[in-house]
């Protein structure tokens, strides 16, 4: 009998595991869809007779559309910088706006070519091991290449800083920007099935 209630126990829980994520993700889109829809669709409702599920959704692109286009030219920039001040200066709002800024900002650096790769490198200290992105490689006076990269903060990966390495200090990873900035955004909650740190090795220590 406890084998038969095991094996039920273990069936239910796979198809939870393959059932979850799919009606998460039906969720999540149906939500989408309705606050979007409902955003101006309420209105729409009210002035127009011939109304269809959908409009508002319709509607809500066409007015992002134009924000974009008004953000594109120099006063719409200006006009959007003050209103981020004001919204950076409000208790509250400034750390949602902030962290949702940051996310929409880093979601929107990917294919751009800013960053060139991820990498592993001892940071701030040896022993603990940070992601960074490549930025561009140089050459010093002492004929050493090096790398610039971006080691950015988390959950926000739009702020960090700016370090010079050397390129044999570096531990490549197979990690593409996407799944870097995924782990970043999430603070370390998703993760690669296995990181290979059980390869690097530790320079010698100065006699």
């Amino acid at each position: 009998m406890k084998k038969i209630w095991l094996s039920i126990r273990n069936k239910v829980f796979a198809g939870l595991l393959i059932l979850g994520p799919v009606g998460l993700t039906v969720l999540v889109l149906r939500w989408i869809f309705t606050f979007f829809d409902s955003f101006l669709g309420t209105y729409l409702r009210q002035y127009v007779e011939w109304y269809f599920p959908g409009m508002g959704i319709v509607l809500t692109i066409v007015v992002v559309y134009f924000i974009g286009l008004l953000a594109s030219n120099f006063i719409g920039r200006k006009t959007l910088q003050i209103f981020d001040k004001i919204l950076f200066k409000v208790p509250i709002v400034k750390n949602i706006y902030s962290t949702a800024k940051g996310i929409f900002q880093a979601l929107s650096l990917q294919g751009k070519g800013n960053f060139k790769k991820v990498v592993l490198i001892q940071y701030p200290r040896k022993g603990l091991w940070t992601l960074a992105f490549v930025t561009g490689t140089t050459t010093g006076d002492d004929g050493i290449e090096y790398h610039s990269m971006f080691v950015p903060s988390t959950p926000n990966p739009t702020t960090g800083y700016v370090i010079f390495i050397k390129k044999d200090e570096v531990i490549e990873t197979r990690f593409t920007v996407e799944e870097g900035l995924k782990m970043l955004i999430s603070g370390g909650m998703i993760l690669p099935g296995q990181m290979s740190l059980g390869q690097l090795k530790e320079e010698p220590e100065a006699q």
